[in-house]
């Protein structure tokens, strides 16, 4: 057994010297492949492998010294280690931790397990060649190299992790809307879960109950911007040279993907089929990214540019198989236009000018297989966009200041001079579909809405800052609830996010990290 257990020993130290040269050779970095200065990288190199290898050949000449040789190689692989440890816990998290820190530990942990090891064991010769001793000696090597897989795995990525996944959902109760979440943003409703992103991360909050469902926290990363895709959380956390993104299953929490590419800030996250859209906003807004909203692969990259110079995105919105973009362009004069690309591909299918009637940004709405946009100041002027050919149809004039994308087209909310107005307008034709009078609604503005499974909610805000919730059938425009929203003061941010019979919303006071929720 002192024989198998000095083998062991030894081709530990071996794994130890192949894995530290290998740690020192890797990247410490994912931003930019950075590696420590040569002289550090020259100490680890000699206190750890070459030092070892040369008492592995001085051991062999003095037999009777292996004990104190093991002793000073050990001393010098832990000296390796600990500074391997402390130039790996110096490299910042939004630089990603590379693989080379954690190896080089590892490596020169295992060169001290090995050592000391062999120093227990003391003088001997090495099992000769027969199979079962040395199949033991293998089995240890393969034992330390499986846990050493899972150390380097939760050095990288698990320690920064605070994740947890959902169980059966709890008991319903009554609940005294609003209740505060930490959060900056509504994502959006899934099934029985509402989702929220905050500077942290991700939490999902049953709203049956009002407990969270489960959460995914990371340490050292801020998000930026999150979305529903494909029945998953779609998260981009900021990192030194791009993103992180993460896809978490909606309904659960489970990691589908965490990967890094390279852009600029996102702020938004918008569903394509199964394909995650991340963009930025405004001037300066970056590359748009497309990515496999279940594998994480890159789909495309697509620059919003024309005549040379970068464009502002002012909107996005898709379908599942187009994506339209709205940009301000000023290579030429202000120049807006929507530029429709494949889901898949991110090629461009069509662009379309708008003539402009004021200095409102473009906006572009998705409405069953079409776009509907909207230019102009007061009355603003909608058109029809073929979602696959960009093809002109219908024009109208918007029939109020909110709209709220449907199926068939738009609804809009206007406050009117005595009372409220809902009309739904068919996208295609531009003909109105029904106009219905909210006599309870005087004095109110229409702030925030979204429409889901046959039924529109829109925002109310008085002047004195109260807020109402109006939900309607988006067939005929009949009201089918209105209830009060409670907020904490004036509610500066609002939102609103709706599926199935659920729909919830957000206030937040400006720069707030806390979200108060109500549902219905």
């Amino acid at each position: 057994m002192n024989l198998l257990v000095r083998a062991a020993g030894s081709v530990v130290v071996g794994l130890g010297m192949v894995a530290t040269i290998a740690g020192l050779a890797l990247p410490w970095t994912l931003a930019g492949g950075r590696h420590p200065d040569l002289v550090t990288i020259a100490g680890i190199a000699f206190l750890g492998p070459l030092l070892s290898a040369l008492c592995l050949a001085y051991a062999r000449t003095e037999p009777r010294r292996s004990r104190l040789i093991a002793a000073v190689a050990g001393v010098a692989g832990a000296a390796a280690a600990v500074i391997a440890t402390a130039l790996a816990r110096l490299v910042e998290r939004s630089a990603g931790i590379g693989l080379g820190g954690p190896v080089t530990v590892a490596g020169s942990a295992a060169l001290v397990l090995g050592w000391v090891t062999l120093a227990v064991t003391g003088a001997g010769a090495l099992p000769r060649a027969k199979w079962r001793p040395w199949a033991a000696v293998g089995g240890v090597a393969a034992l330390l190299v499986v846990v050493a897989g899972f150390a380097v795995d939760w050095a990288r990525e698990g320690r920064f992790v605070d994740a947890t996944t959902a169980g059966a959902a709890p008991a319903a109760q009554a609940q005294s809307w609003p209740l505060p979440f930490t959060g900056v943003e509504l994502v959006g409703v899934h099934g029985e879960l509402t989702i929220l992103r905050a500077g942290d991360g991700i939490r999902a909050v049953w709203l049956g109950s009002g407990t969270t469902a489960w959460q995914y926290l990371r340490s050292g990363l801020s998000s930026q911007a999150a979305g529903l895709v494909d029945d998953a959380v779609v998260v981009a956390f900021g990192t030194e040279d791009g993103v992180l993104v993460t896809a978490l299953e909606a309904a659960t929490g489970a990691e589908r993907f965490s990967r890094r590419y390279r852009s600029g800030k996102l702020a938004t996250v918008h569903a394509a089929g199964r394909t995650a859209v991340l963009s930025g906003v405004g001037a300066g807004a970056g590359d748009l990214l497309g990515i496999d909203a279940r594998s994480g692969t890159r789909r495309w990259r697509w620059a919003p540019a024309r005549d040379g110079a970068a464009c502002d995105v002012t909107d996005l919105a898709a379908t599942a198989e187009t994506v339209a973009v709205a940009l301000r362009c000023r290579a030429q004069g202000v120049d807006d236009v929507a530029v429709g690309l494949a889901a898949a591909t991110g090629a461009e299918r069509w662009s379309w000018h708008a003539i402009q009637r004021g200095g409102t940004e473009l906006r572009v709405y998705p409405t069953g297989a079409g776009f509907v946009t909207l230019t102009g100041a007061t009355p603003r002027r909608a058109t029809h966009l073929d979602a696959n050919t960009g093809a002109v149809g219908a024009r109208h004039d918007a029939a109020g200041t909110l709209a709220v994308a449907t199926e068939a087209g738009l609804i809009y909310a206007d406050p009117g001079s005595a009372q409220g107005h809902l009309t739904a307008v068919d996208a295609r034709t531009g003909a109105a579909r029904w106009n219905v009078g909210l006599a309870g609604l005087g004095g109110y503005q229409p702030v925030a809405g979204t429409a889901a499974d046959g039924h529109a909610y829109l925002l109310w805000r008085s002047s004195s800052g109260a807020l109402r919730l109006l939900t309607a059938s988006t067939g005929d425009g009949s009201t089918e609830e209105e209830r009060a929203v409670a907020c904490t003061s004036r509610c500066p941010d609002i939102s609103i996010a709706a599926a199935g019979s659920h729909a919830v919303v957000a206030t937040r006071e400006e720069k707030a990290t806390r979200l108060y929720l109500s549902a219905t």
